[in-house]
């Protein structure tokens, strides 16, 4: 068995266990209110954990902007799994469930300027300028299927 095992989950119990990990890590690490980061938009979204050994560790959603272009959101690994290549784990998972269901899609996210590095590695390409989401200097990418 895998250490790791990856689930497509939907709005029922599951997604308050996804919310736990986005309330940590945003919440109460980056000092985001709870007003931005719950931004009544879950319902519109696919959602996707991560577990280690039967915990859940990490989280995101994907949310579809147009016919062939879906954006990754709400990404968020518990702080002692980072440098574990969970986050990339997770990330390549995602993108390789769209791709299996249309390989004419594209990707793309918001990235927070810190970890731009972290999505280049995983085939994202910076474009546009960088702004600011609730006082974090973020950056538009795109993957590069």
């Amino acid at each position: 068995m895998s250490l790791y095992s990856f689930k497509i989950i939907d709005l029922s119990d599951e997604i308050n266990v996804s919310f736990k990990i986005r309330k940590k890590v945003f919440c109460e690490e980056q000092r985001i209110s709870e007003e931005i980061e719950f931004d009544n938009l879950d319902h519109l979204c696919e959602h996707f954990l991560i577990y280690k050994k039967g915990e859940a560790i990490g989280t995101a959603r994907v949310r579809k902007k147009e016919d062939h272009l879906f954006k990754i959101e709400r990404v968020a690994v518990l702080v002692e799994y980072r440098k574990l290549k969970v986050g990339s784990l997770l990330i390549n998972e995602i993108i390789n469930y769209y791709l299996k269901k249309n390989k004419k899609i594209s990707i793309m996210l918001h990235s927070q300027v810190a970890v731009e590095d972290f999505y280049k590695s995983l085939n994202f390409t910076p474009y546009g300028d960088r702004f600011l989401e609730d006082g974090i200097l973020h950056i538009a990418m795109r993957h590069l299927n």
